[in-house]
């Protein structure tokens, strides 16, 4: 029990440290590592969940700012699946970035082409999702996230993947 409410915790202060980053600093590697640690206790927050209930997941939630984020216990694995994707896509497009400037080789043509695919399979994995978790909850992703640049977008990611 004392576990939900120290990964509650955790995840605020992340949460924190996220919305205060300026933004020169979205997109960077220190808005990488907070939410790589956001996505790794809030793996550990689903975990320590399992065995609650709704009502009493709810009742752990009403003093955070998470109650109106996850509505319930199954929103928990949605963000984790969508962090996943964001992940993916960063970390992807971070190989991409580094092949053109360091390292066109003869195969690197194979590697840029298969490296964009798993960037594009990342982006429509997470349309997907989004569209499923609707405008509302998506929006309120992104902002736990401060994922405020325009490719992150409702509209962009609905209309590009």
């Amino acid at each position: 029990m004392a576990q939900i409410q120290r990964h509650l915790v955790s995840l605020e202060m992340l949460v924190d440290d996220l919305t205060l980053l300026s933004s020169n600093e979205c997109s960077t590697n220190v808005h990488l590592k907070l939410i790589r640690e956001y996505r790794q206790v809030l793996a550990l927050l689903l975990e320590s969940v399992q065995q609650e209930t709704e009502s009493s997941f709810k009742k752990w939630l009403t003093p955070t700012l998470f109650a109106q984020v996850f509505e319930n216990k199954r929103m928990v694995s949605i963000h984790l699946r969508l962090l996943d994707y964001v992940l993916t896509y960063w970390q992807t497009m971070q190989k991409v970035n580094d092949i053109r400037d360091t390292n066109f080789e003869s195969n690197a043509d194979k590697r840029l082409d298969l490296l964009h695919v798993k960037a594009v399979k990342a982006k429509s994995q997470l349309k997907t999702v989004a569209s499923a978790m609707g405008q509302d909850n998506y929006s309120r992703f992104l902002a736990l996230i401060n994922l405020s640049d325009v490719e992150w977008q409702w509209d962009v990611i609905r209309a590009r993947y």
